[in-house]
């Protein structure tokens, strides 16, 4: 699901980030490329408490409740390095902080999941836009999509089953 990625801190700007499709514990935990040397880290390190939404074209979206963690662990890191980090950390001429797999400056941010909502489209376009339609006559508020919220326990259980 996602177009939109950010990544909000407690009273700190959201950053936009993109999703390394990379995924632990069946899923339920996240990892996201970072360069360790910029300021979300420090943010990270102050106060790991995380959000995440996603956001797709169709109006569904997902937020995510978690704690983050920052890793520099090689054998993670090449797990899931992409060449494209090149393109965003530049290669410094030193023949070390090149954007390559072996760049120190590479890290992965862990967002451990704590709770989930998200929603599903429960509608056409056409379907929505009379929903949207009768809520202004009628005052009442429209429903067009579904709305599913995953508890903190109900996490937990997914990741001692998997």
């Amino acid at each position: 699901m996602s177009s939109i990625v950010l990544i909000c801190d407690n009273q700190r700007e959201p950053r936009e980030r993109e999703t390394n499709r990379a995924q632990e514990h069946g899923g339920v935990d996240l990892l996201f490329h970072t360069n360790t040397e910029s300021g979300k880290t420090d943010d990270l390190a102050a106060d790991p408490h995380v959000n995440i939404a996603f956001l797709n074209a169709s109006g569904e979206w997902a937020s995510i409740s978690g704690t983050a963690s920052i890793i520099t662990d090689r054998s993670l890191v090449k797990e899931h390095y992409s060449p494209v980090l090149q393109a965003w950390l530049g290669d410094l001429g030193d023949g070390v902080h090149d954007g390559g797999v072996k760049d120190p400056r590479i890290g992965i941010i862990r967002v451990q999941t704590i709770s989930a909502t998200y929603s599903i489209v429960a509608k056409n376009i056409l379907s929505r836009a009379l929903e949207v339609a009768q809520g202004v006559v009628t005052g009442k508020p429209a429903a067009v999509n579904k709305i599913r919220e995953i508890r903190e326990s109900e996490v937990q259980e997914w990741r001692k089953s998997h």
